[in-house]
């Protein structure tokens, strides 16, 4: 019975043991690494949190400026587009001024009753020299074709002559061609030689 006694108080003390054991590993050592660790990523949470909310406000900021960006562009353009169709108009409002006086001319041309062939072809070669004038004014000037040697920039070949001519020489100008300032408006109708 004693063997008995002896091994129940080794057990109970070997309980006792192992508490005292578990008592000298520092509980409160073990739950405070988790507690730190658990402080640590709430600060790397809202450290994030924070860096995030401040990434969105940039976002917004650049979203807002890339909006008014856009709303600047396009009042530019249609600012371009008005500016531009007010250039024009008054432009042809010069040239529509400067025209009248042809209009005038024609309108008393035509209302003179007794004149002769002579006299009324001398009216009409003088309003034509007026208006071929304020044409030239604005920038308008005659291609010139016969004689010279055919550009298919400035000359449209509508008939070709075969026979004792120089090659691609314009023999006869079939309508008359004109430039605006540098520009083609519209090119010389023309007939070209060949061989």
């Amino acid at each position: 019975m004693k063997k008995v006694q002896s091994e129940v108080e080794s057990e109970t003390e070997l309980e006792e043991l192992e508490e005292m054991e578990e008592l000298k590993e520092p509980v409160g050592r073990a739950e405070k690494p988790s507690e730190g660790i658990r402080g640590e990523l709430i600060e790397e949470m809202k450290a994030l949190q924070e860096q995030i909310e401040k990434k969105e406000k940039e976002a917004e900021e650049y979203l807002l400026l890339a909006k008014r960006v856009q709303a600047e562009f396009e009042n530019y353009k249609k600012r371009a587009e008005r500016e531009q169709a007010e250039y024009t108009e008054q432009a042809n409002a010069r040239l529509v001024l400067n025209l009248l006086p042809v209009l005038d001319n024609f309108e008393r041309a035509l209302t003179v009753e007794n004149s002769d062939m002579n006299s009324f072809k001398k009216g009409l070669t003088m309003i034509f020299s007026q208006l071929k004038n304020v044409l030239e004014t604005e920038g308008l000037s005659a291609i010139e074709a016969v004689g010279k040697e055919f550009d298919p920039y400035y000359h449209e070949a509508v008939l070709t002559a075969v026979g004792d001519y120089e090659e691609d020489i314009i023999l006869e100008e079939c309508e008359k061609g004109y430039l605006f300032k540098t520009r083609v408006l519209r090119p010389s109708k023309v007939k070209v030689g060949k061989r």
